[in-house]
């Protein structure tokens, strides 16, 4: 097996992602990249370039084709006394040992200082659900709100319902038309919609009350989703000994990437970057 580098370009990275996913046929969420480019506006549309990412496959070594041109060096390399190396240089003085990420940037996520629990917070699966009582004055200040947001977004025959769960948070199940729309890319208009929940249902309260949306059991089989994902990366980085970095998350996902590969032996992990572009670079330690 080899490995062959394939190149996708789009009017942004995402976009090129997903002209990725559908030229190899696989869901964009398990793939791994390197952005070689970011797209530029240009002047009036003049200069403008596309965004260019990087993916790397492991292949037949029938489909990775030599150039013409090297098929002779590709011989004499087959002969050691015909390969001729500069003073000083010898092939097992390459290293692959990691390079560690700058000072700073491991700080309390970095899972080889301290082991992070196998989950943060238990998936919607395996959340015990109670109802909420008749006379729960929060209830219909919840429904109220999120009946006129969904009216907003453009979401039809909205139900609402909502349960206590274990953390006695409010845990709202919204069911509906189009509720792609509520959900968004990786589940982020469905943050931003909790998040909005939360201030406008908490205002000129004492007592703050926690509200957990959720759609389509979106967010367990998000979960699911970046467990694989972790995994694939983590063999990834075993398999070549290389750091791998993953796409940029939220503090919520990277907190699952971190949880999922705490009990990987040889594997670490920390986070890079800054919000929103901060993530998770899942490294190979001897």
């Amino acid at each position: 097996m080899a490995i062959k580098e394939y190149y996708f370009e789009g009017k942004s990275i995402d976009a090129a992602l997903e002209n990725a996913a559908a030229q190899l046929g696989e869901d964009k969420d398990m793939l791994t990249y390197e952005v070689v480019q970011t797209a530029t506006k240009g002047i009036f549309g003049i200069g403008a370039t596309p965004a260019k990412i990087k993916i790397e496959k492991e292949v037949p070594d029938s489909e990775v084709k030599v150039p013409a041109a090297s098929a002779e060096k590709a011989k004499e390399k087959a002969e050691p006394s015909s390969v001729k190396l500069p003073d000083g240089f010898a092939p097992e003085k390459i290293s692959k040992k990691t390079k560690p990420a700058p000072a700073g940037e491991r700080r309390e996520e970095k899972n080889s200082t301290r082991p992070m629990p196998r989950r943060t917070e238990p998936v919607i699966a395996e959340r015990t659900l109670t109802p909420v009582p008749e006379d729960d004055e929060n209830v219909p200040v919840i429904t109220e709100f999120l009946l006129g947001l969904t009216e907003k977004l453009g979401i039809e025959n909205v139900r609402v319902k909502i349960s206590l769960d274990e953390n006695e948070s409010y845990f709202v199940q919204i069911d509906g038309s189009k509720m792609g729309v509520l959900i968004g890319r990786r589940g982020e208009t469905l943050d931003a919609a909790q998040y909005i929940t939360n201030l406008a249902v908490n205002r000129g309260r004492d007592k703050k009350i926690r509200v957990v949306l959720d759609s389509e059991n979106y967010r367990a089989k998000r979960i699911a989703t970046l467990e694989a994902l972790a995994n694939k990366t983590a063999d990834k980085a075993l398999k070549y000994r290389r750091n791998q970095a993953l796409e940029p998350m939220g503090s919520y996902e990277r907190r699952i990437i971190h949880a999922t590969l705490s009990g990987r032996e040889h594997i670490t992990t920390y986070s890079v970057g800054t919000d929103p572009r901060r993530k998770v670079i899942v490294a190979y330690e001897k």
